[in-house]
């Protein structure tokens, strides 16, 4: 969601993927049929964005090498050594301003900045969708009279009686960024 607003846009035509569990459930054989996951499916319908899964393992490899290879660049001249931050905001923020800086170079001998290429392509983008894709999933908590209850929708140890008319729960999506930092925190209080 965060690229696409920083895109400015929907890719066109096929986006390529490797094999990531938010999206596949299980991949069939060594083709490049995938079963996907309900809402990765509702994810791409609702950008209108056609999937194309690289093929699995060492045959895939070749098919993602420019993805790759500017992902280890990225981490290697910003996450070597990790960062250490105070919070994941901080750390957003710095992958941020690494991403702007990042605009104004060149890939190899190339005559253009990525920032120069993408200006040209970014007014070809097909526009975001009126309305928000919401991440995340409502459920509404069940209980029985022997009130066992999902500890991620209703808090433990909330009587029956309160459970039995829980309103529906909305778990927050959290935002992990795609490499390790270290993020200070104060350490946990003791145990009493």
């Amino acid at each position: 969601m965060h690229a696409l607003r920083v895109l400015g846009g929907v890719p066109r035509g096929r986006v390529r993927y490797d094999n990531l569990k938010a999206a596949v459930a299980q991949v069939l054989g060594l083709s490049r049929a995938r079963v996907e996951t309900g809402r990765w499916i509702a994810f791409r319908s609702h950008f209108a964005i056609e999937s194309f899964y690289c093929h699995p393992g060492i045959d895939g490899a070749h098919e993602k090498g420019g993805a790759e290879g500017q992902s280890g660049y990225f981490r290697r001249n910003h996450f070597t050594p990790v960062p250490e931050v105070d919070s994941l905001a901080e750390l957003n923020e710095m992958v941020e301003q690494w991403d702007l800086h990042d605009g104004r170079r060149r890939i190899g001998s190339r005559p253009r900045t990525i920032d120069e290429y993408f200006a040209v392509e970014q007014p070809l983008l097909p526009p975001l969708p009126d309305e928000p894709f919401e991440t995340g999933r409502v459920f509404t908590p069940r209980v029985d009279r022997y009130s066992p209850h999902s500890a991620a929708r209703t808090p433990p140890g909330r009587p029956t009686a309160t459970a039995m008319n829980c309103p529906p729960a909305r778990p927050r999506p959290l935002a992990l960024p795609s490499t390790t930092a270290v993020v200070r925190s104060e350490a946990p209080p003791a145990r009493t």
